[in-house]
């Protein structure tokens, strides 16, 4: 009788997993040398922690020399999942990973079977001399739109191989149109009750060569790929939430909008080794009880609010010299009366971790006016050399004001200018 209970009792909890799954992005790329691929992947829940489970659907997947994941509570009781599964290969290959055995949760378009494969292009690249990396993005496992505004949301890529990444939908989604540079909006349909609910976002990300190239196998054979011909694909998936209508699509009313010194979508940050870096979240939404933050981030990071603005903190460390990483964030707000949650715009920000940050600000003067498309850094360059800085370093123009000119004594104008290295 007991063996009994325990058989139907265990069932029912793989259930309950099985239609768990809402969303999940992978990436894969190098561990130390391209015998070792690294598969890095973000799985989310809207109940139970999942363990997932990824099979060798075709191809030399090789054998896994390493495998981990660690879980953290996510929104609404659900459960976020991060793990890393290294393959060695030994070689040259090609293979299909394939998260197997789980469902989506209930969902407005239908979708049960979570299908997210991963392909991995693994042959010698003739342009780089070594195996693809596939894109990286990010994306918070939920997106939340009311069904009366339309909203506009980019997937932010970084490719370590400077491949040109695009986008397309898996199975379509009838509330969301799609561009190939992998933005999606959302456009209100005149039935806007039958838009409301959860949708599965399903997209392919996939990377492509900027010129025509060869990849040679392990056995040495040299095939020729054009660049219209994808390398590799990563699924990015994730819950759409279709909300009942707001009285103003005006952000800044109900929805949360950003204000300065919010970081703009798509702004390059850099940061130090042991050295804490913060980004300022500054919003408003007059018609909401409070605000709190989404974000994505890399390990280590985390929010915190003081003095009425949100901000994120992260101290990088040795292992993250020279890497880039996607920094997201979302505000969401609840409404005062109808208590619904709204959410701001998805914003997103790349740090990279150079040796040395140093940010300076210089008031320049002029006897004619300077625009940014003509700033010369190439002299400010060899005066800063000659100050004593290193030959090799590198100047970017983080930002240059061409409004504040004022007039000097001299005839000229004076302008600000922010300057930064960027990466070695």
């Amino acid at each position: 009788m007991w063996g009994y209970l325990v058989l139907i009792l265990s069932s029912l909890a793989c259930s309950y997993q099985a239609s768990n799954f809402s969303g999940v992005v992978v990436s894969y790329g190098r561990f130390w040398n391209d015998s070792y691929v690294a598969v890095h992947y973000t799985i989310n829940s809207r109940n139970e922690c999942i363990n997932p489970f990824w099979t060798c659907l075709s191809g030399y997947c090789g054998l896994k020399a390493q495998e981990f994941n660690v879980t953290a509570p996510g929104l609404f009781g659900g459960c976020t999942t991060v793990g890393l599964t290294i393959y060695y290969v030994s070689g040259p290959t090609q293979f299909v990973l394939s998260l197997h055995g789980l469902q989506w949760v209930n969902v407005t378009n239908d979708v049960k079977d979570a299908v997210a494969l991963t392909r991995v292009d693994w042959r010698r690249r003739s342009d780089t001399g070594k195996a693809n990396a596939s894109p990286r993005s990010a994306v918070p496992h939920v997106l939340r739109v009311p069904s009366n505004c339309e909203r506009k949301v980019t997937l932010p890529t970084i490719d370590s191989d400077g491949d040109a990444v695009a986008c397309r939908f898996q199975n379509k989604t009838s509330v969301l149109k799609l561009t190939p540079n992998c933005t999606m909006t959302f456009i209100p349909g005149a039935n806007v009750s039958y838009a409301e609910g959860k949708y599965a976002v399903q997209l392919i990300m996939e990377d492509f060569p900027r010129q025509n190239i060869t990849l040679t196998d392990g056995k040495g054979n040299a095939i020729p790929l054009q660049s219209e011909n994808a390398l590799g694909q990563i699924p990015i998936q994730f819950l759409l939430m279709v909300d009942p209508r707001v009285e103003s699509c005006v952000e800044g009313e109900y929805l949360p909008a950003f204000l300065p010194p919010t970081p703009a979508n798509g702004d390059l940050l850099f940061a130090s080794v042991d050295e804490t870096l913060k980004i300022y979240i500054n919003t408003i939404a007059r018609k909401a009880n409070s605000t709190e933050m989404i974000f994505i981030g890399p390990p280590g990071m985390v929010s915190a609010f003081k003095d009425g603005l949100h901000f994120l903190v992260w101290t990088p460390i040795e292992t993250d010299l020279g890497q880039s990483q996607h920094v997201c964030f979302i505000v969401q707000a609840l409404e005062r009366v109808t208590l619904i949650v709204r959410h701001s715009e998805m914003r997103c920000v790349i740090v990279t971790v150079v040796p040395v940050v140093v940010e300076l600000r210089a008031r320049l003067r002029s006897a004619f006016p300077l625009y940014e498309s003509t700033f010369n850094l190439t002299q400010i360059k060899a005066e800063l050399v000659m100050q004593g800085l290193p030959a090799d370093i590198t100047l970017r123009l983080l930002s240059f004001d061409e409004k504040t000119a004022t007039a000097t004594p001299s005839g000229g104008e004076t302008q600000t200018a922010v300057l930064a290295p960027s990466t070695p």
